[in-house]
């Protein structure tokens, strides 16, 4: 069994490479469409390409020390300062990205109501300092991981007991309870917005106060509006995508967490198939929600048109 869980592990490795490169590629395409004129007015959209930004840094910095890991030694195995900063940069980029599909549905939201003070929210100032800031508090607030992380018996983990019960706890709320609570209740009440807003707008043909005026403001507001409903339906199949590919690392980090609580010596066995659990749920998984982003926002005819006159333009 053994040798089978490494053969997979290294071909699902190669896989990984693929994902680095079409991820690169799929997630810079995003940052080219939600930056084009008839999106980048939208908060949103902001958020989309911030979040690509993100998903593509995580990509490179982690993928490519995990190839590398298959065939050599692992390098966070022997290098104390690697050890510590490798997991705490890469949640701390992984939280990133997830803050940010979050802001989405938050700013959805705002773009949909009809409170002038809530789509008021997100004004171009606040939310380049909403953009800026995020990194700098996700990359305070998980400062515990490089305090309680260290090598031990040859391998890069951290310390048993409390410290490990903390970060499953940790891992649990900032990458499941949280962000999918925030992410479900405003695409709950984005949807409610949408459908208030479909039902409101009422055409009006032929009659005599239609004047050019205010037919070009009926206009744009529809142009608007439809752009709202695409960029609310990327949103919702975006979340879908995120819990299906994220939802198992916590349950994972939990595991562990009592693994080493308990304590005891694993057989050889046991420790395989625990590696290949932390890397189909930490390694594969997240880094192909990270390149899936690309193909989830083509299901959307907006993107689609948008990255078309790119690629004429082009």
């Amino acid at each position: 069994m053994i040798s089978t869980l490494n053969l997979i592990q290294q071909y699902l490795t190669i896989v990984l490479g693929v994902l680095l490169v079409v991820g690169i590629i799929g997630n810079t395409l995003n940052c080219l469409v939600f930056f084009r004129k008839r999106l980048r007015s939208s908060p949103c959209s902001i958020f989309f390409a911030a979040a690509s930004i993100a998903n593509m840094t995580v990509m490179i910095y982690y993928i490519i020390p995990t190839i590398h890991s298959v065939y050599n030694s692992p390098p966070e195995n022997e290098n104390l300062v690697y050890c510590k900063l490798r997991l705490y940069i890469r949640n701390a980029l992984l939280v990133i990205s997830r803050s940010y599909l979050t802001l989405a549905c938050v700013a959805c939201y705002a773009q949909t109501s009809r409170n002038v003070r809530i789509r008021a929210i997100f004004r171009p100032k606040v939310l380049l300092r909403i953009v800026i800031i995020i990194p700098i508090i996700w990359f305070i607030i998980p400062l515990h991981i490089p305090l309680t992380t260290t090598i031990q018996n040859g391998k890069c983990n951290m310390w048993a007991g409390t410290a490990a019960l903390y970060h499953s706890i940790y891992i649990c709320f900032v990458a499941a309870i949280l962000p999918t609570s925030l992410m479900a209740i405003f695409s709950f009440m984005s949807y409610k917005n949408l459908q208030r807003m479909t039902r409101n707008v009422h055409p009006q043909h032929g009659t005599e106060h239609n004047a050019e005026e205010p037919n070009n403001q009926h206009s744009e507001t529809m142009r608007l509006q439809q752009r709202d409903r695409q960029l609310s339906m990327m949103l919702f199949v975006q979340i879908i995508a995120y819990m299906s590919f994220t939802i198992c690392y916590p349950f994972y980090t939990i595991y562990n967490a009592i693994t080493l609580i308990i304590g005891g010596t694993k057989s050889s066995e046991k420790t395989a198939i625990d590696n290949f659990l932390l890397f189909i749920t930490s390694a594969f998984l997240l880094n192909f929600y990270s390149a899936a982003s690309f193909f989830v926002f083509l299901t959307s005819s907006a993107f689609r048109k948008e990255l078309r006159q790119i690629f004429a333009f082009i």
